[in-house]
Parts: C-alpha cells; structure tokens; sequence
C-alpha cells in the first residue's frame, strides 16, 4: 500500500489504510490509470443532495480528485474544478469541511481531521488547481531514503518543482539521521557511516566515513550541507592505539585522537580486514569499571555514589526478606495471606497506575492533536491571510497597472490630439501662406497685366499717336515732282504713302514716282 501512503506514513495514514485497504486496491484497479500517480489521500465523509452520508476516502492524483466509497466512486477533473472553499467543519472545530465548485453545481466533503495530513492535502489540492503543470513532490511520492538538502533542494528549484510544507518537516529527521543520509548519497560505497570527531574538539554534527578513505566531515543541519574538513587514508591508522570506552571509541596515534560515538569493534574490524597494525589500550582492573576509565575525580565520585546506593538498595531488600522468612515461622497461613493481600494490592496499584498513565497518554496525545489541530489551524490562516494580502497586492498592482496605463493612454490620446491640432495648425498656416503668394502672385499678375496692358495702351496710343503724325505728315507732305520726291528720299510713293498725289503718278498705276 506504499502507493497510497508513501514510505514514512504517519499514524493516521496507516489508519486510513488498514481501514479502506480492500476500497483502495479495487480503486488502484478499476478507477484509476496506471500512469496516474497518487499524491495524497485522506479520510472523509461525501454529503449527498438525498440526505445520504458516504463514508470513504479523498485521493488526489496527478489528474484528478476521487473519492472512493462503498457504494458510490467519484472523479472529478482538475479542469473540471472551478473553485475549491476551505473552512472549519461547523459541527467540530477541530474538523474541516472541504467544498468542490464543479460547474454549476457543489460537492462538499466533511468530517476531515484537521492535522498535518489534512493540511497538505489542502495545499496539494489548491495547487493542482492553479498549476497543474507544474510538478509537486509530497510525502507519499517521496523516497525518505534521499535527503531533501540544499543541492537537491535547489535542483528541485531550478527544475521549478514545487514541495509540500509537510513534506520538508517530515523529511527532517535530526541531524544525526540527516548527516547520515546526505553522506550515504555522497558515498554509496561507504562501508561505515558514524558520528565522530578529531582530535580534542567535539562538535555535534561531525561524521566519520569510511570508504576508499577515511573522511571527515561537519554537517550543518540548519544550512543542510555537509564540508568536508579532514581525509586519511587507512595506513594513517596504522600502530594507533584502540581505547573502548561504553559507548565511544577513541583510535590514538602521534597525530590525534579519533573518537566515534558509536560502532568502535565495526571500524577496528574494518581496519583488520585492511591488514592495518594496531594495539589495544590495557587498563587496570578498577579501571574497567564503569565511571574510573576515564580517570576524572567527578566521574569517580558520581559513579561511587550510584554504586554505593544500589548496595545499600541490596542489603535493604536483603534484610527486608529475613524478616519476612522470620515471621512466616510464626504463622504459615497469616504470612500467605498476608502476601496474597500484598500482591493483590500492588496488582490494583499498578493497575490504576496503569489506567492513570494510559490517561495521561490520551491526554497528552489528545493535547497534542488539539496543539497540532492549533497550530495548524493558526498556519491555515496565516497562508490565508497571507493568500488574500497577496490577492490584494495584486488586486491594488492590477489597478495601479489599469491606472498606469490608461494614463498612458490618455497622455497617448492628448499627444494624438496636440499632434494632430498642431498638423492642423501647420496644414492651415501652409494653406494661409499658399492662399497669401496666390493672391500675391495674382496681384503681381493683375499688377503685370495691368502693367502690360497699360503698357500696350499707351504703345496702341503711341502707334495712334505715330498714324495721327503719319496722317498729319501725309495731310502736309506735298512733292512739286517726282525729281523733288526723289531728292526727299521718298520714291517710289506708293498710294496712301505720305507725299502720294496724282500729278505724281502719270499711268494711275499706285505707284508715283516709279520712273
């Protein structure tokens, strides 16, 4: 059932499971596609128009919303989903209520636990909504074996592909289980993989590994990344001294000391199996005992407090048996029932010890959905806050966009218009001037035809003034004889020629003169 829970469950998710198991396999059979992934599914209930309440089980998947039931299946295309409204089941706060806008129509979905699950799940579904494209990673498509650190993290961000919030608190496992990870994938080879230090400086997060060398490296769980800060190779080791103490182990040679918090006899067998020389600490016979190994007077002291005390717990319960074998001499039958009240009295004592701390636990636990449920809910409506404030941040940058621009557009429209009077402007004062050196031009020509026509008048008058001369000249001009007309320079004298008379043309041919 991984497929539908993932590899790291949590408690509700095996609930689900072992509760809908047969539902859940017929589903992954007869509803879904086998290239359909599941992302998520939780425990729900379907309210029906008919009054009907359908108990079963709400699944994302990587094409749509299904639920699945004993009597009835749903699928719902994300496309299909118009608007989805998240709020607080009003019979129990403690619950939510999911509602689907599909169309016209709505489709509710109550009695939904509100935990860490509930809360993803509400994530997922809003994201698939809004961005179906893009690729989600939650908790039961991711392989917990990989730790999510910064490498992949950012890998996973360059790739744009989007991760739950529950997810990345879920992969976080604690630095020790973290560090191992991160260093497992750096070095799949590794034959041992522990936390240690070197030398007299012992920082949390510092590991050993053993694989084609011996390596060092401080691990930041808050940057997740791993530096490494020291390598030998395994002949460093050779002739170092082995030193077990209960716990840790410390390898010392001229250089250092090496000390590994755990699987001391695994690295020393390690560096057997390497052919590598080395020598074993020997102590004295106090010295073994726990807290005089390391030889520090507090520790002794401590350590021969707690002995001393469990002594004297010995010779407590010790004498407390002799006086108990003394009086069941006396009487055999008020001994054994007094033992038999005995146990049964510490029977009942343990048994409401029992009933009082299973109380404490469901109270705690109790306590603790309701702190979760808490908390959640306070992450719900910080993301919703949040959600609305960035509607309203893009709302108001929407509009101030819309403003911008029809500012733009009406600067846009006033320049047209400016352009276009000043083109108006400009086209009108080019037509004034055209319309000005036409009437100049026309004056000039009135001017000039005036002028030429005055011009032509007084040369008309000239030539009429000349022909009244010529009239007059030939009205006076009078020759005796052709020999004076001659002398004038005159003949031959054609008829109406000035000087022309009869006399003068003796053959009447016009011509006078003309011999």
């Amino acid at each position: 059932m991984q497929k539908w829970i993932g590899k790291r469950p949590t408690m509700s998710q095996k609930a689900l499971v072992s509760k809908y198991e047969k539902l859940l396999l017929q589903a992954q059979d007869t509803i879904l596609n086998p290239t359909e992934k599941i992302l998520k599914a939780i425990e729900t209930e379907c309210d029906k128009k008919s009054g009907r309440e359908l108990d079963g089980v709400l699944v994302l998947t990587t094409e749509s919303v299904v639920f699945i039931s004993k009597s009835e299946n749903m699928v719902y295309k994300y496309s299909q989903i118009n608007d989805i409204d998240v709020q607080s089941d009003g019979k129990d706060k403690n619950e939510w209520q999911i509602t689907l806008q599909i169309g016209r129509s709505r489709r509710t979905f109550d009695d939904i636990k509100k935990n860490d699950d509930s809360q993803e799940f509400v994530e997922i579904l809003e994201h698939m909504i809004t961005n179906k494209a893009q690729e989600i990673l939650t908790t039961v498509t991711h392989d917990f074996d990989y730790f999510l650190h910064a490498e992949t993290l950012e890998d996973l961000r360059k790739r744009e592909i989007k991760i739950t919030s529950f997810l990345l608190k879920r992969d976080d496992m604690g630095h020790t289980k973290n560090g191992e990870r991160l260093l497992r994938e750096k070095h799949k080879g590794a034959e041992l993989i522990i936390e240690g230090f070197y030398q007299d400086t012992q920082k949390k997060g510092n590991f050993i590994v053993v694989d084609t060398n011996i390596l060092l490296y401080e691990y930041d769980n808050k940057e997740r990344k791993a530096k490494l800060i020291n390598t030998w190779s395994y002949n460093f080791f050779a002739n170092a001294v082995i030193d077990y103490f209960a716990i840790k182990t410390v390898i010392s040679n001229d250089e250092g000391k090496l000390v590994l918090n755990s699987s001391g006899k695994a690295f020393v067998n390690i560096l057997s199996k390497g052919n590598i020389p080395f020598k074993y600490k020997k102590r004295k016979w106090y010295q073994k005992i726990l807290g005089f190994r390391s030889g520090k007077w507090w520790k002794r002291t401590i350590a021969s407090l707690f002995y001393l005390f469990i002594l004297l717990i010995i010779i407590g319960i010790t004498f407390g048996e002799d006086s108990t074998e003394k009086a069941s001499i006396k009487s055999t039958t008020e001994v054994t029932d007094s033992e038999t009240e005995e146990v049964e009295e510490e029977a009942r004592l343990a048994e409401e010890k029992r009933k009082q701390e299973e109380e404490a636990r469901l109270a705690e636990e109790k306590r603790k959905q309701e702190e979760e449920a808490r908390l959640a809910e306070e992450k719900r409506k910080q993301e919703e806050e949040a959600r609305l404030a960035e509607e309203k941040r893009k709302q108001e940058e929407e509009a101030r966009l819309a403003e911008e621009k029809r500012k733009q557009e009406e600067e846009a429209r006033l320049a047209e218009e400016k352009r276009k009077q000043e083109e108006e402007a400009r086209l009108a004062e080019e037509k004034r001037k055209q319309e000005e050196e036409a009437r100049l031009a026309e004056e000039k020509r009135k001017q000039e035809e005036e002028a030429r026509l005055a011009e032509e008048k007084r040369k008309q008058e000239d030539v009429q003034m000349a022909e009244i001369q010529k009239q007059e000249q030939q009205t006076n001009v009078y020759y005796k004889n052709c020999t004076q007309a001659k002398a004038a320079g005159a003949a031959p004298i054609h008829k109406g020629e000035p000087g022309y008379a009869k006399h003068l043309d003796r053959d009447g041919d016009g011509i006078g003169c003309d011999r």
